[in-house]
Formats: C-alpha cells, structure tokens, sequence
C-alpha cells in the first residue's frame, strides 16, 4: 500500500478500524462511478479517476483538488499499467463497463471494456497490492428466475443477454486472476440503478423528459418486475465492501432492494409524482426485448448480514430527487 502525503489523516473515510486515503475509481464519469468520486472527494479521500482519452464526459468529475482525473487508453496495455501503477491507491473501484446501453452492444467492444480492462487492471494491481479491490458484476450474470424467486449469490448464471455474458466472462476471468496473484476480489453484483445523473435513456429520465413536455410516453407493458436501488444507496454500498473489516477480501455480494416493483407501477409513480395524467402512459406500444426477463428481484441477505449496510432511498424519495436536480 502506498503512503499519501497529501491528504490529512483525519479528514479520510474511517470505518471500524480501516480507512480509505487513496482510492482508484474506473468508469469515473459514469453514473455511479461520477457519485462515488463526488462522494470520496466530499470526505478527504484523494481520488485517481481514470478516464477514456478525449472523453467529452471529463466535464462530469467534479472540479475538486483532491480529485485527479488520467486520461487512459486501454488498448495500449503497456501504457495503462505504467498509469495504474503510478497512481496512489489503497482501493480500487471497478465501475468502468461496455455495452450498459442496449444501443451500443458491440460483441467485441464489450469483451475488450469489460474483460480485457478488468484484466490489465488486475495486471497492474499486482504491483500496486491494493487491499481492496472491489468490481461491479451486474443482476444480468444470472439466470432467468420463475416469479416470485429472489435471486441469491448461489443462484446459476446463464446470461439471457450478451452483455450479462461479458459481465460474467469478466466476473469469472476477474476472481480466476485475483486469486492467482493472491490479491483481494469483490464482486457487488448490482440490480437496476437509478437516481440523479443517470442516462437520458433509462426509464426513469426518459419518463420525466416526455412528461414534462406532455408529451406521450412509449412503453412497453410495463409488467417486467425490477428492483431498484437509488444510486446514493450503491455508493453506500461501495463505501461499505472498501472500508467494512468484516466482509472477505473476495467473494460476490449481491447489493439490491430485495423487492420488486412493475416497470408499469414505476412509471405510475412518477406521472403522479409530476402531477401529469397517466393517459399518456402509453402502454404495449413498445415490444419486450427478445432477451427481456420478467421477474429479476434479488436476495441482499448475504452483504446486508454481514456489513452495516442497508437500503435507505424509497423509490418515492429517488424520483422526488431526481425532478428537483432536472428542474
């Protein structure tokens, strides 16, 4: 682990016992990884932001001292690890992850942004030793469930999507490396994310685009059960698996709500949330997508039994918050 000069002592992150001074965050401009900076930053941690070379989402890491944005491009492998290496960190966040929009699933895009940056990371981090290193895995790993079965850490995977493969060939690939090079491997596996800052394209910002406008809102039938976490919630989570003495250095944690709400039900809520009428609802316009599940609820028994961590967002509250940072 390497020392920081840099940042007090006192103004870092402390959980029982362990502290986070420097931490390595992947996918930095994303939704959640752009979070978790902001939220690492706000409490004294200096944070390394890797980010793709001329990425015009730069703009989105916050302009805060302690936050040190690096370009990098991951097909230069040489180049990446000498990047990773010379960078302070006691903690690694893999959020960085290709093929998340539906529209942009490229068969060998997303092997090389999910699996082969997984790999050079974990590459780099042999040298570095962080003492932990925490990857985000996706709900999409896993096999389809009959209704009414929560998904637990021991349930099959068998993608029904290419992006749940590459998610689990990283997954595998991931934990297969890390325990070869002794080094730590967390997987929070998340379910479906929301909140502020998340894609024009997600459900719940393309509702509130369409109904603030009036206008009708295509959707399919609404009947896809889901569970929903805020994003606040999942940095929390985050948070947790870096600092919680409790949880192994490695393993796979499922991090969701436990509950399942319709996609038709979700869209209800925000329509009276935004006092608009439900007619423009427009139900059954939209097919499912042939890889489409029904029923994906999971079990978060397993990370909730062994960390402090619990859901703390509603719903409700989650798109209050969202129409108050897009008004």
């Amino acid at each position: 682990m390497r020392p920081t000069t840099d940042v007090p002592a006192d103004h870092a992150i402390h959980g029982p016992g362990i502290k986070i001074d420097s931490a390595l965050v992947t996918g930095a401009t994303g939704h959640i990884g752009s979070a978790l900076v902001r939220r690492l930053a706000a409490d004294g941690v200096r944070v390394t932001a890797l980010v793709r070379k001329n990425s015009p989402a730069r703009s989105r890491l916050p302009a805060d001292p302690r936050v040190f944005p690096m370009e990098i491009d991951s097909s230069d492998p040489r180049a990446f690890r000498q990047a990773v290496e010379n960078a302070p960190h006691d903690v690694v966040f893999n959020l960085a992850s290709a093929g998340v929009n539906p529209a942009d699933r490229e068969p060998l895009a997303m092997l090389d942004g999910n699996v082969g940056l997984l790999a050079s990371l974990l590459a780099a981090s042999e040298k570095t030793r962080p003492r932990r290193f925490i990857h985000t895995g996706s709900c999409s790993e896993y096999a389809s469930a009959e209704i009414g079965r929560r998904i637990d850490e021991t349930f099959p995977v068998e993608p029904s999507s290419l992006y749940g493969a590459a998610k689990l060939c990283a997954s595998l690939y991931g934990a297969a490396l890390a325990a070869e090079r002794g080094l730590s491997f967390l997987n929070l596996r998340l379910f479906g994310v929301f909140g502020v800052g998340e894609a024009p394209h997600r459900v719940v910002p393309y509702l509130i685009a369409r109904l603030r406008e009036n206008q009708p809102v295509d959707l399919t039938p609404g009947g896809q059960i889901r569970d929903w976490l805020y994003v606040d919630d999942v940095v929390d989570a985050l948070l947790e698996a870096a600092t919680c003495p409790h949880l192994p250095a490695s393993g796979i944690f499922n991090v969701c709500s436990g509950h399942g709400i319709a996609v038709r039900e979700l869209a209800e809520q925000v329509a009276d949330t935004m006092q608009k009428p439900r007619d423009l609802l427009r139900f059954g316009v939209r097919p499912y997508r042939p890889d489409e599940t029904i029923w994906v609820v999971g079990d978060n028994r397993r990370f909730t039994e062994t960390t402090a961590w619990r859901p703390r967002v509603p719903i409700a509250e989650g798109i209050r918050r969202m129409l108050a940072a897009s008004s």
